[in-house]
């Protein structure tokens, strides 16, 4: 079993690059010109320099640069400090592959990657969340399940009694809290609880939604959908997301 993730880097709480931005910077070092950069990253132009500026705001300094006319034209390159960005993601994302394959090829770890491989093949739910069960409580039909996420913060499911003898749920049990994004949504002041915690590490228009990717406090990451006119809070921001305790599916480990 192949196990596969990702590599990021972060200034200071902001979110700086990742493969993609790394591979625009480096077509923007091959072509020299912005426009093509973007369109052999598969992005629009605004896309491309709205990346590069965020990068730029992220480490304090340029690391794209553009020149007009001169012996041969204008174009756009890579400053120094682009140019070590791109040479340490490099660098580092051949550490993180080689640190996965050992992972992958640790035995302790199998059952728990086959766990994970078997949700990811039966769920399309963006959000799989670990989770411990830390508190039940009967609620008429229904049981009120406290689970505690990596990091500490607490998420509250409401499920059918039936549910819970049937998955044989006790205090202390493993499961995953299986959340489609569009259940996820902006907390509002009267949310008391089921509240999460976090900072927005990308945030993007997708057609007529955004996407919203929150690392919570500690914790795992969490990607919510929002609907289309809802403001759009910027990257590195501190946010409150909630989940209606009755869209929380439990599948016990």
């Amino acid at each position: 079993m192949k196990l596969e993730g990702q590599l990021w880097f972060a200034h200071e709480g902001q979110n700086l690059a990742g493969q993609g931005r790394i591979e625009l910077l480096q077509q923007i070092a091959q072509t020299g010109s912005i426009s093509q950069a973007a369109k052999a990253a598969g992005m629009s132009y605004k896309t491309a320099w709205d990346a590069v500026d965020a990068m730029n705001k992220a480490t304090g300094s340029p690391l794209v640069e553009r020149s007009v006319g001169g012996k041969g034209g204008g174009g756009t390159r890579l400053t120094a400090q682009g140019a070590e960005l791109v040479a340490a993601f490099q660098r580092y994302q051949q550490e993180h592959q080689t640190f996965l394959q050992r992972l992958s090829e640790d035995s302790s770890l199998q059952p728990y990657l086959q766990v994970m491989n078997r949700l990811r093949l039966r769920t399309s739910a963006r959000n799989q969340l670990y989770a411990r069960v830390v508190r039940l409580e009967a609620q008429d039909m229904n049981d009120r399940i406290t689970l505690q996420l990596d990091g500490g913060q607490q998420l509250l499911a409401l499920i059918t009694h039936a549910s819970t003898e049937r998955l044989g749920l006790s205090q202390g049990a493993e499961v995953f809290a299986l959340i489609k994004a569009p259940w996820v949504r902006i907390a509002q002041a009267h949310d008391s609880e089921n509240r999460l915690e976090g900072t927005v590490v990308q945030a993007q228009h997708s057609g007529n939604s955004a996407e919203l990717q929150v690392q919570l406090a500690d914790g795992p990451l969490l990607v919510a959908s929002l609907s289309q006119g809802q403001p759009l809070p910027k990257m590195g921001e501190s946010i409150s997301l909630w989940v209606e305790p009755e869209q929380i599916i439990l599948c016990a480990v």
